[in-house]
């Protein structure tokens, strides 16, 4: 029987896993410590379960899944962190959990995913601690208000297996006061910038790098491939406080601002705001070639 071809998807991708398993059953004898860690990993799947998420696989002691909402998994963030702190014997033998999740295109094949968004996942768990997730700033700007008073950006990182340094920020999934101390950052800098995502790579635009060129010119600041787009497609500007485009093209860019209709834009500006789209030269349907936005501040 021939294989079904991988389907791409976006989604957020969450690593779970238990810290200081090993020595329970050093401390507790085989039996015990197989009965609490097994409790653990049964924790982790029903908050994962219970935020709307799949559980793709149990990865020794722990797991991964994957959600259609970044706030899915920072829910399951908490929920995991919170059953496993309720354990009446997890602060007693040090039992804890560390997660991290992404926002990004996977494969899906079968039952698994595959893909840089999986590693990058995998990677920011490792980087975590017991009551914090790290996140990467793709799932991080997805994030409702609700919990952005939880999250705090860090510094870039380069991570094992990855080409680009990832934006990280850290998740507070207890109420503590404490913070992991990579970096004296704060989200809401009260600076207007807004990060640009293409191929890979981030931009970010603001009063101390005001302007992005687009198009199939070799001296743009973002390369476009597809042959609809102009060599000088389109400019982001920031003027003012507010974020500029300027359609300089023959065949248009078409704007979709995330809640709203897409629209093309023709020899003319417009402000853009919040979390959206550009394609060039045809629908966002039917690009090859799309660059993300998000507004902050």
């Amino acid at each position: 029987m021939p294989q079904t071809p991988p389907r791409s998807r976006e989604c957020a991708v969450l690593f779970a896993d238990l810290v200081g398993s090993t020595q329970l059953y050093e401390r507790m004898g085989d039996t015990a410590a197989f009965a609490l860690i097994d409790r653990c990993l049964r924790s982790m799947r029903d908050a994962v379960t219970g935020s709307s998420g799949r559980v793709i696989k149990m990865t020794g002691d722990g797991l991964l899944a994957t959600f259609r909402a970044c706030d899915h998994a920072a829910d399951t963030s908490l929920a995991i962190h919170r059953d496993i702190s309720n354990l009446p014997l997890a602060t007693h033998f040090s039992l804890g959990v560390r997660t991290g999740f992404h926002f990004g295109p996977v494969l899906e094949t079968g039952d698994d995913i595959f893909g840089e968004s999986v590693n990058i996942a995998a990677r920011l768990s490792e980087l975590a601690t017991h009551g914090r997730a790290i996140v990467s700033t793709e799932a991080a700007v997805r994030l409702s208000e609700h919990w952005q008073g939880k999250v705090r950006p860090m510094p870039p990182r380069v991570v094992k297996g990855v080409a680009r340094s990832v934006e990280l920020c850290e998740l507070r999934c207890d109420e503590s006061d404490h913070v992991t101390q990579i970096g004296g950052l704060t989200l809401n800098t009260g600076k207007k910038e807004m990060r640009v995502y293409h191929g890979g790579r981030v931009w970010l635009l603001g009063a101390e790098h005001p302007r992005l060129r687009m198009g199939r010119d070799a001296g743009v600041d973002i390369a476009i491939k597809d042959a609809r787009a102009s060599r000088q497609h389109c400019d982001l500007e920031f003027r003012r406080d507010r974020f500029i485009l300027t359609d300089r093209s023959s065949n248009g860019t078409f704007v979709t601002i995330e809640g709203r209709q897409e629209f093309a834009l023709t020899r003319e500006e417009v402000v853009v705001d919040g979390h959206g789209w550009l394609a060039f030269g045809s629908p966002r349907s039917a690009a090859s070639d799309v660059v993300e936005f998000f507004c902050l501040g």
